[in-house]
């Protein structure tokens, strides 16, 4: 019986020089084919629900294209979900410990990637 493992990396985009928010991704690296994954975003430096900022998620692939996955507005408790993974993916936002949460569902091979949240 083969178990078929998804590599999943997710990560932070680099501090940008214009801003002092920084980001702090943590999760598993991999999940199960069919399984469900999660992956948390730490921010520090600006309210999570500060009228001023959604946050986003992304992923790259091994082949390095860029893929919009979702975003979240806490503020106006408003989510929205590329087409792709429409009914795939949930974002959350836990405005008490300031966290972003992707889950991705029903996992596949193409969900290989590495995953970013944004500002």
């Amino acid at each position: 019986k083969f178990l078929w493992m998804l590599i999943i990396t997710f990560s932070a985009l680099p501090k940008g020089t214009l801003s002092n928010i920084n980001m702090v991704a943590s999760g598993p690296t991999a999940g199960e084919v069919s399984a469900s994954l999660s992956l948390t975003c730490t921010v520090m430096g600006a309210p999570l629900d500060s009228p001023r900022y959604d946050w986003n998620c992304v992923r790259q692939t091994p082949g390095g294209q860029l893929q919009f996955v979702g975003w979240i507005y806490p503020f106006g408790n408003n989510t929205g979900y590329a087409p792709t993974f429409q009914g795939r993916v949930t974002i959350s936002a836990d405005k008490i410990k300031s966290k972003v949460s992707l889950q991705l569902h029903a996992l596949t091979a193409s969900d290989t990637a590495t995953y970013f949240c944004a500002r």
